[in-house]
């Protein structure tokens, strides 16, 4: 579920439920006198509450160093949108420098490879790749290039890879450069 899965919502919903909580356990504390099992079973739902946000919390960190990943079917439905565009030239590139980045780079490779049927250039040496992933076009490039940046950059969306669009005037007329740097 997408829902449990997006960290900046669960950091959120996690350090709102922290807080309530504990006002909710020091606000217990101010009033003493009285108190009642009812109460007192009230002071220990609220302490479970902030328990329940730092756990939320945690999870978002670990969600936030996780490493970006293709699954096959995700590498099969890129292809396939790769396939709807035989005109387009595609191009990779990424830093051998970073692991995460790199593995993730080949599985794009394998994707594109499968889907156009010729292996994509493939260039391993950039110094210094930007975060993320960067599609690249050259400055003229007509709309069935666009729409190509626009389907494939939404697949990668979909899997949880976070892409950026740019142009370029160096890049060929029909090529799709595609970046791999690292987590941003």
């Amino acid at each position: 579920m997408i829902l449990f899965s997006e960290p900046s919502l669960l950091n959120d919903l996690g350090g709102a439920l922290i807080l309530l909580g504990l006002v909710g356990v020091v606000s217990l504390f101010f009033f003493p006198r009285g108190r009642h099992i009812l109460e007192r079973s009230v002071g220990l739902l609220f302490t479970l509450v902030v328990v329940g946000g730092f756990a939320l919390t945690v999870r978002a960190e670990k969600l936030r160093h996780a490493d970006r990943d293709l699954t096959p079917a995700q590498q099969a439905v890129l292809s396939e949108a790769v396939r709807q565009f035989p005109t387009v030239k595609f191009e990779v590139l990424t830093s051998s420098g970073d692991r995460e980045a790199h593995a993730l780079a080949r599985k794009i490779v394998d994707a594109v490879k499968a889907g156009s049927g010729a292996m994509p250039p493939f260039n391993e040496a950039m110094a210094s790749p930007p975060m993320g992933v960067v599609l690249i076009l050259g400055p003229k490039d007509a709309e069935p290039d666009q729409k190509a940046v626009d389907s494939i950059g939404t697949l990668l969306m979909a899997a949880r890879v976070a892409v950026i669009g740019n142009r370029t005037p160096e890049l060929a007329e029909h090529t799709l450069r595609i970046v791999v740097g690292g987590k941003p």
